[in-house]
């Protein structure tokens, strides 16, 4: 059986003993003191859910550990983002952004202060549509970006080096490999516990694929389902995917682009010296 990573709020933490965890909580101070009371060498990072936390507790806990910092307000919280500078000391830290209404500013922001971004969240309305192309034109064209922004990071390169992953790879919520387990102890797919499952979490993406792709279906005849995979088609079955066909399509545009780039310049190899 694959080795699971289970995403477990604080509180549930010593349920969870023999597997590899990402450890959630609003404040730093209670991670902070449980991880220095109870070492876990299977705590392979820690989801801070309030930026507006003091801070300096984790600076000298679970030296490092990678840390997310969940925003739950892009828009208003963007400004905030210079306060999780003093983590990168001793944590490799990502900021994790919902894809809601403004969340690009928390893009840019994040970007302006070398802060890998993790974007959040799926089946986004034509408004959103747009706000994801500047984001990711943002992403491909502003030399000042020197960090991954994923997905777009994960899908480019997906692209360009022919790689057989998906969306739910790059997401880190294919059930198979990640489980996200709410307060009360429920066992669900990523960080939407609001998500009703109707069949086992351990068949779910073998029927969420067979679903989409029936006759008919508009995954049946996508181009870019290789690296989806669906992925979008989640929770509502019916969503249209036409306006996020226009960020995979940049990406692909990227690709191609770069590939060209790369194809001017030769292959060489180093003979060693005789």
């Amino acid at each position: 059986m694959q080795y699971r990573t289970y995403n477990v709020p604080l509180a549930l933490l010593g349920t969870y003993t023999t597997c590899r965890l990402v450890v959630r909580a609003t404040d730093p101070v209670e991670l902070g003191d449980s991880l220095a009371a109870e070492p876990n060498d299977e705590v392979v990072m820690l989801q801070l859910l309030d930026i507006e936390a003091e801070l300096d507790a984790l600076e000298t806990s679970g030296y490092g550990i990678p840390i997310e910092v969940v925003l739950n307000d892009p828009q208003t919280e963007a400004g905030k983002l210079y306060r999780v500078m003093k983590l990168q000391r001793t944590h490799p830290v990502r900021i994790v952004i919902p894809v809601v209404a403004g969340f690009s500013k928390a893009i840019k922001v994040a970007s302006s202060l070398n802060l890998p971004v993790k974007l959040e969240g799926t089946q986004p309305d034509a408004t959103l549509i747009e706000e994801l192309c500047d984001a990711l034109d943002h992403y491909l064209h502003n030399k000042a970006v020197s960090q991954p922004i994923e997905y777009f990071s994960g899908l480019l390169m997906a692209r360009l080096h022919r790689m057989p992953i998906t969306l739910w790879d790059i997401q880190e919520e294919d059930p198979a490999s990640v489980r996200y387990i709410t307060d009360d102890g429920n066992e669900v797919i990523a960080r939407r516990p609001f998500v009703p499952v109707t069949q086992s979490i351990d068949s779910f993406r073998f029927a969420h694929t067979k679903q989409v792709l029936s006759p008919g279906e508009e995954c049946a005849s996508c181009e870019f389902f290789p690296e989806c995979a669906g992925y979008f088609k989640w929770p509502d079955r019916n969503f249209s995917c036409e306006g996020i066909k226009r960020v995979f399509r940049k990406l692909h545009d990227a690709a191609n682009e770069l590939q060209d780039d790369l194809s001017i310049y030769p292959i060489t190899s180093m003979e060693p010296v005789r």
